[in-house]
């Protein structure tokens, strides 16, 4: 097998030689843009590619898109030298070397604010043992800061929504992905989701001393095109702790039913519902579109060959 991989690189060494295309520019992506043990590369990068050149035209004969050699996250912009003109050559460089810096613009940071003056102390299910304790009170409105990143192997999840009833045994399907605070906050949250305008509502959280309270709440964001996302309504945003990391979870929405199973909130396997929930996150925009799905958002850098 690596035998065959060798002579197949070295073919393609060859074959790159004498076509009469030269290399304009590599993109590297974050992800493998191949299919597996393949040098076949995803469709929905190819279209990206082509779209994004779409003004420039090139005859189909003068063009050709393929992986960098060795490199399923690598692919190569090669042309014929009279395909495009000095100036149609710089118009092509400024737009993709757009992506890179419009990825280090992503303003992860927001704010979190908790009115403990009108906190009152509360049990399970819908028992409301008053207001808080004055220790608590005396917070007063806490303004926490928040600093978020989105893991380098982050990945869409699919929650089971718990609605299905005698009457509905399908349960919503809801396609979210998670984003990490960096820093605990000072209580846990245990049930606080927003959307709209203001991103306002009522917060439940447990102090470190196990006491549990209700609290007004608010969040924001510093990156507008985030907040704009979410003041369209349409998308929702929550915080939880999972395994004793504050994380917002970003739901996209519901992508269709699936059969009920009890105690199983998350479904594991279903190749077409996480591709249609990838393409969704994508589609949400930046910043998810960075980190989430298929396309030319995914682009960490770009390499121009130099041009002779």
């Amino acid at each position: 097998m690596k035998i065959f991989a060798c002579v197949a690189l070295l073919v393609m060494g060859v074959v790159m030689l004498y076509d009469g295309k030269q290399t304009f520019m590599t993109l590297y992506f974050q992800e493998p843009i191949s299919l597996e043990n393949s040098f076949e590369i995803e469709a929905a990068y190819l279209q990206a590619v082509r779209q994004a050149m779409a003004p420039w035209p090139i005859p189909a004969g003068k063009l050709e898109l393929r992986l960098e050699p060795g490199n399923r996250q690598a692919l190569q912009v090669r042309f014929a030298k009279d395909a495009l003109d000095a100036g149609q050559r710089q118009q092509l460089r400024a737009l993709f070397e757009s992506f890179e810096p419009a990825r280090e613009e992503v303003r992860p940071t927001g704010r979190l604010l908790v009115d403990m003056r009108q906190a009152r102390q509360v049990g399970l299910g819908v028992y409301d043992f008053g207001p808080a304790p004055a220790e608590v009170v005396a917070l007063g409105e806490m303004s926490l800061a928040l600093h978020f990143s989105f893991p380098s192997q982050i990945d869409v999840q699919l929650r089971r929504n718990e609605q299905a009833t005698a009457q509905k045994p399908q349960a919503d399907m809801i396609c979210e992905a998670s984003a990490r605070l960096n820093g605990a906050l000072p209580f846990e949250v245990t049930d606080f989701n927003v959307s709209g305008a203001d991103l306002r509502g009522e917060m439940k959280l447990r102090m470190p001393s196990g006491l549990q309270l209700r609290a007004p709440a608010q969040l924001s964001f510093d990156e507008q095109r985030l907040l704009e996302r979410l003041e369209m309504g349409d998308m929702r945003v929550r915080i939880q702790r999972p395994e004793t990391i504050d994380r917002l979870v970003f739901e996209f929405g519901k992508i269709g039913t699936v059969r009920d199973q009890p105690y199983l909130f998350f479904i594991r396997s279903d190749p077409e519902a996480f591709a249609a929930c990838r393409a969704i996150a994508y589609q949400s925009g930046r910043p998810f579109s960075f980190y989430l799905g298929e396309g030319l958002d995914r682009l960490l850098k770009v390499r121009f060959a130099p041009q002779g």
